[in-house]
């Protein structure tokens, strides 16, 4: 979405800030100071304080989203075979599951926390889940089209169900240092090859 520069430069100011102290800690005279704007600029932009924290929770969720896209489009580039696309699916999850990522995963959550008593955000939310599912859905396709992915999976289906299990993967880094976080990572990724691949 284009936005206008200073629209563009009050909302990165406000996901900084969001990042650093919470949506709570975030105060519209941080953001005129950290975006050198005035408050009737970001009313204007934005129309309230809420408006503006609603766009940036949005930017945050999409930003989570649009993190992997790279990667993920690099390794898929390279899938020539089943077997590749085996690997390339650990390869992948390996990366979504690092513990390198766990501020990324705390942050993601936080964002979908703030949708609690409001139903506009969730709406925004759910428009932005559905169309990255879309997206990873369109990614996915053509493999199950040759025949290496199942051809019972319904794809999209699937892809809600695989966001809900790196969403997941916050819950066992809540814990202290006992959990058991790498045999979390494996049943994930045996469950996940089983339901893409089948039994072989």
């Amino acid at each position: 979405m284009d936005r206008h520069p200073t629209a563009q430069r009050i909302l990165d100011a406000a996901v900084r800030l969001i990042d650093e102290t919470g949506e709570a800690g975030l105060r519209i005279q941080d953001v005129q100071t950290t975006a050198d704007v005035t408050a009737p600029s970001i009313y204007h932009f934005f129309g309230s304080r809420d408006g503006l924290v609603r766009e940036a929770q949005a930017v945050r969720l999409r930003r989570t989203f649009d993190a992997n896209d790279a990667t993920l489009d690099e390794v898929l580039a390279d899938v020539r075979s089943k077997e590749d696309l085996r690997r390339a699916l650990t390869g992948f999850l390996r990366i979504f599951f690092d513990p390198e990522r766990a501020r990324v995963r705390q942050q993601r959550m936080a964002t979908l926390g703030s949708v609690e008593g409001r139903p506009d955000l969730a709406d925004h939310f759910a428009h932005i889940i559905d169309s990255y599912v879309e997206e990873r859905t369109a990614r996915l396709r053509p493999f199950q089209e040759k025949g290496w992915i199942e051809p019972d999976l319904d794809l999209r289906v699937f892809n809600y169900w695989l966001l809900g299990v790196v969403f997941g993967r916050a819950y066992v880094e809540l814990a202290d240092s006992s959990a058991p976080q790498a045999e979390w990572d494996l049943m994930s990724e045996r469950a996940i090859a089983f339901i893409m691949f089948g039994p072989d």
